[in-house]
């Protein structure tokens, strides 16, 4: 599992809710989906994006705030949906994260994974991957059918 990959994401939810190596575990890796959710700003970008681990209720809760001046919009470019920063020229595949908190699922206890230079991404998500998981669930599909 690489860090900069939504199974990170995953194995966090999964952590919340299981200890790491149980069968519980596994169960939540291999069959849980990933119910994913993206969150505008005052400024109408996406700035926070909330992920729940599939469940009734949901297993487990991550809230995952976007790097500071890296709030994005998402824009269809040569067919394919990208992130763009509202920069010109400055769009790609890759969402840069600096802090997540995650929640077990009594929402009691938390969590938070973030770097103490505040300059630096926790995790670059691609929006790629994203789409492509068998396991995920985007919320608001307007957000991805541009």
């Amino acid at each position: 599992m690489t860090k900069n990959s939504w199974d990170y994401i995953k194995h966090l939810l999964a952590s919340a809710h299981c200890e790491q190596g149980s069968e519980c575990y596994k169960f939540d890796i291999e069959n849980r989906q990933m119910i994913v959710a993206f969150m505008k700003d005052y400024n109408g970008l996406y700035s926070t994006i909330f992920v729940s681990l599939g469940g009734s209720p949901p297993k487990a809760y991550a809230i995952l705030k976007v790097c500071f001046d890296e709030e994005f919009e998402l824009i269809k470019e040569d067919g394919e949906l990208k992130v763009s920063s509202g920069f010109p020229g400055k769009s790609g595949d890759k969402i840069c994260i600096n802090k997540i908190k995650v929640l077990d699922p009594d929402l009691l206890h938390y969590r938070t994974v973030d770097e103490v230079d505040m300059a630096k991404p926790v995790v670059k998500l691609s929006l790629k991957e994203l789409l492509s998981r068998k396991d995920v669930i985007v919320m608001n599909a307007e957000a991805i059918q541009l």
